[in-house]
């Protein structure tokens, strides 16, 4: 009954047409349909005429002459690669060495040693290998044996290709273009054409591509680089393009960022690529692939359909690689595509931290950095920001820096002096995305408000993230894993992993199979404003995901986020209906040293004290910190993925007659003392240094009222909200 029930709510949620599409292809890879399509063999059986278009073949000429006789444009000269100078290059040549012993960095995180000779098909994780000889079609990617597929297939994206050129770049040492060719050859060997679980995904298939090409540009006049080898590396991107062609409607269907990294792949082989067989076709499809998707996934407003910052940066590093190879070989995208990836750019800008260039931790994060050209740390998205702001402006956002090696790789050197353009980060309100922002001079938050219209990746609606000088004070507590045989993946994803309101230990929405969700919260946005020339500002919205229709009754639970200039923070969380319930608020802390007295909590961060107050209007809030708990779980985080870490959680939860208030004081870089509640539902307190007195009045709790906050008074100064 259950897998019937769940049936109908993929129908309801995603569609007729993408319900149809998934059983035809279920029944086409359980007939052997994609296997004949998609045919296995071996290297040796394919020949360099089946792959060149006609006339080709008979030029007298080698594929590798041929090739370079096209005059294809990349990003760099074969005969001057960019060179990077000062600390990035010694980080890279020390992460090259790693290499060079059979050591690979997996998720930008942790290094795992392959063996002498590297197993493509090891999870180091699980000490398993998944099988070889399969068809990529009959490969059961959730197969418990080996555990998380992405364990085996992250090697096998050749990240590990950037490192070895940028440390040729800057050393001119011939052992690393050889170790290239060396781990080539062994991954050939191991991996022959659409056989393994390395083909199975068309996604990987085309950051591999991308790779391998940037490898052939890299090291195409060295010794190293035989005529040989040269053949087997132009005959490999073949092989993946042809895989890509002949299954990116499966891409395409699911929706997300990995049909735009499929049609990536397809245009670059199709253009750098003229003497292929298909070179037209593949340019023309990856062309018209990338930019339907492109214009369907990023949003009016510049955020993207995916609700993940990460996915985000993906889309951006695939649409830099492909529109900057276009801009070289004098071809185009449309201006639409163009103004939209702009918008993606900026919208990214005002979601990161100025300190450290980090974003919020928010939505799903699978480890995914497509195109590492930097030694920035993984969490870091100054480089992609930097090289696309750049691509459309010709000027730079940032002050020189490690994350200028992406400009020199795509642009030339010159790029990294190019002028820079003051562009202030702002209150941003990205209404088609739903994500809303407020800034004052040290601090910042961000905060979701959104009503769903495609799949959502957690349930996560009204979470706050607060930064202050560089610390993700209240943060997302991250993804950790895909593998959903994982106890703590279901943790990772649900309301009780993000700073927000549970009801009754529920989520927002409804958990289905593997990465669906159903009864799609719905939220509406009442205030996004400022008074007094940014003394304070305001953000409230509600959420109506506690009611119609998942057996809850209807609760709405309303976020209404004072910003006082000073860096003192209210946040007031309404939970409106009726009848009892157990109101439970989370609050996922940065890793400090912590204080917890009845209700309030001292943290000691690197960049001062961060003093936080919960208030309740009903008896009875318990206040405490989990951290660690296995059993709840409750209190991880995971930056990276495939690793989580302890990090504190404050919990504060009452059972409740509704409705109800819970009130959250933040003071960062002082004391609050004397918090109390007033008359007519006011909040005062002091601060201990300047000695400050504070009150701010609320409205009575009512579902007609669209602004929680009524004034606030500072010292003897007085500023009413009531826009």
């Amino acid at each position: 009954m259950t897998k019937l029930k769940d049936a109908f709510q993929v129908v309801n949620y995603y569609g007729v047409g993408f319900c149809f599409f998934r059983v035809k292809y279920a029944l086409q890879k359980k007939v052997g349909y994609l296997k004949h399509k998609c045919r296995s063999g071996s290297w040796e059986q394919i020949r360099i005429e089946d792959i060149l278009r006609p006339g080709a073949a008979e030029s007298g000429m080698d594929m590798p002459q041929i090739h370079e006789s096209n005059k294809r444009r990349f990003f760099f000269d074969s005969d001057s690669l960019p060179k990077f100078a000062g600390q990035e290059s010694q980080t890279v040549v020390s992460q090259a060495d790693n290499i060079l012993d059979n050591r690979f960095c997996y998720f930008f995180d942790k290094w795992h040693l392959l063996g002498p000779e590297p197993d493509w098909f090891f999870n180091p994780l699980t000490g398993r290998r998944a099988k070889s000889d399969l068809h990529w079609s009959e490969v059961n990617l959730s197969n418990p044996d080996f555990g998380d597929i992405k364990f085996v297939w992250e090697p096998s994206r050749f990240a590990w290709v950037y490192t070895l050129v940028r440390a040729f770049a800057a050393t001119g040492e011939m052992k690393y273009p050889e170790k290239f060719w060396s781990l080539f050859e062994s991954w050939l060997e191991a991996n022959q054409p659409n056989t393994g679980p390395n083909y199975a995904c068309g996604q990987e298939c085309a950051i591999r591509l991308m790779a391998m090409c940037f490898a052939l540009y890299a090291f195409a006049r060295l010794q190293a680089s035989s005529t040989d080898r040269k053949n087997k590396l132009i005959t490999a991107i073949w092989v993946h393009a042809d895989r890509i062609e002949k299954n990116i409607d499966f891409a395409i269907s699911t929706r997300t960022n990995h049909s735009l990294t499929e049609a990536a792949g397809l245009y670059t082989a199709g253009l750098l690529f003229p003497e292929f067989d298909r070179s037209k076709r593949w340019r023309r499809l990856g062309k018209r692939v990338l930019t339907n998707e492109a214009l369907k996934q990023i949003y009016r407003d510049g955020s993207y359909i995916q609700h993940s910052m990460n996915y985000h940066r993906l889309m951006l590093q695939d649409l830099l690689w492909v529109l900057r190879l276009a801009e070289l070989n004098d071809a185009s995208f449309s201006a639409e595509l163009m103004s939209r990836c702009k918008k993606a750019t900026c919208f990214l800008y005002q979601m990161q931290d100025e300190v450290t260039g980090h974003v919020p931790n928010y939505g799903s994060n699978d480890g995914a950095l497509i195109v590492p050209l930097n030694s920035c740390g993984y969490l870091d998205f100054r480089p992609v920001v930097q090289a696309m702001y750049y691509m459309f402006t010709k000027k730079k956002l940032y002050e020189k820096g490690p994350w200028d090696e992406d400009l020199f790789w795509f642009f030339g050197p010159e790029a990294a002096d190019a002028p820079i353009e003051l562009c202030e980060r702002e209150d941003a309100a990205y209404p088609v995305g739903g994500y809303y922002s407020l800034r004052n001079k040290n601090s910042w938050s961000k905060m979701r408000c959104h009503t769903y219209s495609d799949r959502p990746g957690q349930a996560d609606m009204l979470h706050l993230d607060l930064w202050w000088r560089g610390i993700n004070v209240l943060r997302d507590s991250g993804t950790y894993t895909y593998d959903c045989r994982e106890l703590l993946y279901s943790y990772f994803v649900s309301t009780a992993a993000h700073n927000t309101i549970t009801v009754n230990g529920i989520d927002q929405m409804t958990k289905g199979p593997r990465f669906t969700w159903f009864d799609w919260t719905k939220s509406k946005l009442f205030l996004h404003c400022s008074f007094e020339e940014g003394s304070a500002k305001i953000m409230q919205g509600e959420h109506y995901g506690y009611g119609h229709g998942h057996g809850k009754d209807d609760i709405v639970h309303r976020r209404s986020v004072l910003s006082l200039a000073d860096n003192s923070w209210v946040i007031v969380d309404d939970v409106l209906g009726t009848d009892k319930h157990n109101i439970r608020l989370h609050w996922q802390l940065c890793n400090a040293g912590y204080d917890l007295e009845d209700n309030s909590l001292a943290l000691q961060t690197k960049a001062g004290p961060v003093n936080i107050t919960v208030l309740g209007l009903a008896e009875g809030l318990k206040c405490e910190v989990l951290k660690a708990d296995k059993n709840r779980p409750a209190g991880w985080q995971s930056l990276y993925y495939g690793r989580y870490e302890p990090s504190p959680v404050l919990i504060c939860s009452q059972m409740a007659n509704l409705p109800t208030r819970l009130v959250t004081l933040i003071i960062l870089g002082d004391v609050q003392e004397h918090v109390s509640w007033g008359e007519n539902r006011s909040l005062s307190w002091t601060l201990r240094n300047s000695g400050r007195k504070y009150v701010v009045g609320l409205n009575s709790i009512d579902v007609s009222q669209s602004n929680s906050f009524i004034f606030v008074q500072v010292g003897p100064k007085k500023i009413i909200l009531n826009k």
